[in-house]
């Protein structure tokens, strides 16, 4: 029996109001890391996802949020079925997108197509307990869609917008719109939303892999807090192997508010030698 191994990188990455006026250093951004999969918030300018798309090489799907925030996926591989909530309390968007592999070609170890769903989040913003309130109810939601659809291994990522249990954030770092805001309930952060996955069985991938690091997401030049994850189903969790804030190209700094996540995992293919 032969094992072939093959890597998947798959990345989240908040555009920041779509990034019409960025897009080349977006570009540049998707193109040095060069990930298989990459899920899109605040992709709120359909032309950007498609030029994007087009110069990576990439298909993809661009759908409606609620608002004027939108979302999207792009991938190596062909997309087969997809699905948009973005109605309460699944709001601002959750993107559906399934994903297939094909199989391995003869001689490299031949093996049935292989299939990952991903759920593509971007939850409302403000560490207000109201908006909290609203996000673990989003989650609630969620886990109820996935009871049905049985997606079978799948990964949940996308800005979040909430804290995970022991995560630090740099309130006195945040602008002062967001700390007049904070002093509402006493500067006090509840933790809610990220519990509820991490009860459901899902593994934080940044926080597995680096227990004692912040791993800030937001915000280039003043990082203050973690917003962006990428949360694998007890399935796939085994076989990451990397995660990490994408931080080390230039055009990372202006081309949105907030860094790329990006992790890896090993799949294989069993065939007969």
């Amino acid at each position: 029996m032969v094992k072939i191994m093959t890597r998947l990188r798959v990345l989240a990455y908040n555009l920041y109001f779509g990034g019409a006026d960025r897009i080349e250093s977006i570009y540049a951004v998707l193109k040095h890391v060069d990930a298989d999969v990459i899920a899109l918030t605040e992709a709120d300018d359909r032309s950007v996802v498609e030029t994007l798309a087009e110069r990576l090489g990439l298909c993809h799907i661009w759908a409606q949020g609620s608002g004027d925030r939108h979302i999207a996926t792009l991938s190596r591989f062909p997309i087969y079925d997809w699905h948009i909530y973005n109605t309460p309390p699944l709001t601002q968007a959750v993107l559906e997108t399934k994903i297939a592999f094909p199989p391995l070609p003869l001689g490299e170890g031949a093996g049935s197509e292989g299939e990952l769903t991903l759920y593509n989040l971007h939850f409302l913003p403000y560490l207000l307990l109201p908006c909290e309130f609203r996000r673990w109810q989003a989650v609630g939601k969620l886990l109820e869609v996935i009871r049905v659809r049985q997606p079978g291994p799948h990964l949940i990522l996308g800005d979040l917008n909430a804290i995970a249990p022991g995560d630090r954030v740099l309130q006195r770092n945040n602008p002062p719109r967001m700390k007049r805001t904070m002093l509402l309930q006493l500067r006090l952060i509840f933790r809610l939303t990220i519990p509820r996955l991490l009860k459901a069985g899902y593994v934080d991938c940044f926080r597995q892999l680096h227990p004692n690091d912040d791993g800030f997401t937001w915000m280039p030049g003043n990082r203050t807090t973690r917003y962006d994850y990428i949360l694998a189903d007890p399935a796939l969790a085994p076989k990451l192997r990397a995660c990490r804030v994408v931080d080390d190209v230039k055009a990372v700094n202006i081309a949105s508010d907030h860094f790329p996540l990006l992790a890896e995992f090993e799949l294989g293919n069993d065939s007969l030698s």
